[in-house]
């Protein structure tokens, strides 16, 4: 059996030194085609090790499943036009195939412009404005992780909360006393194929859920020559269900959620603190005899503390936590298995920057309860360990 492992060892760190060699091979290059066209992308890949459960792919044993290729364009033909789009490509597990797909393509119409002030709309898939990292979780330089904080920026949710198509309204004031952002947005976003239902059902139905209506807003403010940054970001998603076949026992209900995200950041030479708390009240009600209506407020949070040891390197620890439902906080008497409830999460990272354009990330995750793992990638409620860890390493291009 030992030889057997070794052998299995050997041969992943064989893999991952190929796809280093391979990723390290490409030259770096941005492309400006125009003074008003350029052109930027990213590929980033990662090998992801769990014990017992899969995050973004088959990792229990170890996978390289984890991979996103993107190119984006920024075209401002008038001063006060713009346009800009993202095509991406993410491998993350079953939810996530590396079909390509559109990120955001929108228009920016700037109603007023001069050196203090801005105002404008955006139309088309517009990014959302959610907590600090909501519109740059697909781009993996622009994180603070390898990982998006799983307790704040959930997976579940990933297909409606990243972009929604639909416009949004947006003003920048540049002060003496700081720099105030904000942004009201409203649309409609697919919510994927099966991830919804395990997230509500905890199994797949039948039926499914339509796209998602979309609405909500963000303030953010960053005072001057102080390292201080605030925001406050609300998000309402309201899907429908549909039966689809009148074997179902589910009824058309409905699941309404609001979440409101308070985010803070304190920035110094050599750290960062980043802390982000989130309150969700979900709804979900009309599924019938089946799936009896119920309304429960969930809490989570995280904190994190980034030291820059030398300008390329950087260590980082962070504690998040999720609760599902208030009332019951240990999940003993709402959900089966307990831990589905609730998840608590310790990362220890570092990150390197190898070059301008390149990024070398390694993360431990230490992780009790199972509240923000993908039912598609795990199916069998029963299966999942309550208490896993995570081995993760990644290498990010951007040019």
């Amino acid at each position: 059996m030992s030889s057997v492992l070794s052998k299995k060892m050997r041969f992943k760190a064989l893999s991952l030194q190929v796809t280093l060699a391979t990723l390290l091979s490409i030259p770096a290059y941005a492309i400006e085609l125009t003074d008003e066209l350029t052109v930027h992308g990213f590929v980033s890949q990662a090998y992801i090790d769990t014990s017992g459960n899969n995050f973004f792919g088959r990792s229990d044993g170890g996978s390289f499943d984890f991979r996103e290729i993107g190119v984006n364009g920024y075209w401002q033909p008038l001063r006060n036009v713009n346009f800009a789009a993202q095509l991406i490509s993410r491998n993350a597990g079953r939810e996530s195939d590396s079909d390509p797909r559109v990120d955001f393509a929108l228009a920016d119409l700037h109603a007023y412009s001069d050196f203090d002030s801005r105002y404008g709309v955006r139309l088309g898939r517009i990014k959302i404005p959610f907590g600090f990292y909501n519109t740059t979780r697909d781009a993996p330089s622009a994180r603070n992780g390898i990982f998006t904080p799983a307790s704040v920026y959930f997976e579940q949710f990933r297909n409606a909360l990243v972009s929604t198509d639909g416009g949004s309204v947006y003003g920048n004031l540049n002060r003496p006393w700081g720099d105030l952002t904000f942004e009201l947005f409203a649309g409609s976003s697919d919510p994927g194929d099966e991830e919804m239902e395990y997230y509500v059902f905890k199994q797949a139905t039948p039926g499914h859920f339509e796209d998602a209506s979309m609405h909500g807003g963000q303030v953010m403010y960053e005072a001057l020559d102080s390292g201080l940054r605030f925001a406050l970001s609300y998000t309402r998603p309201s899907l429908d269900y549909q039966r689809q076949t009148p074997l179902n026992p589910l009824l058309g209900g409905h699941v309404i959620s609001d979440m409101l995200l308070y985010s803070g950041q304190y920035n110094t030479e050599f750290w960062t603190f980043t802390a982000e708390y989130l309150l969700m009240i979900n709804n979900v009600k009309g599924f019938g005899p089946a799936f009896e209506d119920f309304r429960a407020k969930g809490e989570s949070y995280y904190a994190q503390v980034d030291y820059r040891y030398r300008p390329d390197l950087t260590f980082s620890l962070r504690y998040g936590e999720q609760i599902v439902n208030d009332k019951d906080r240990d999940g003993d008497t709402k959900f089966n298995p307990p831990h589905v409830g609730f998840g608590k999460n310790w990362m220890l990272g570092m990150q390197w920057d190898v070059a301008p354009d390149w990024i070398v990330r390694a993360e431990y995750h230490r992780t009790d309860g199972t509240a923000w793992l993908s039912g598609v990638d795990n199916p069998v409620l029963a299966d999942n360990r309550r208490k896993w860890e995570t081995y993760a390493v990644q290498v990010v291009y951007s040019f």
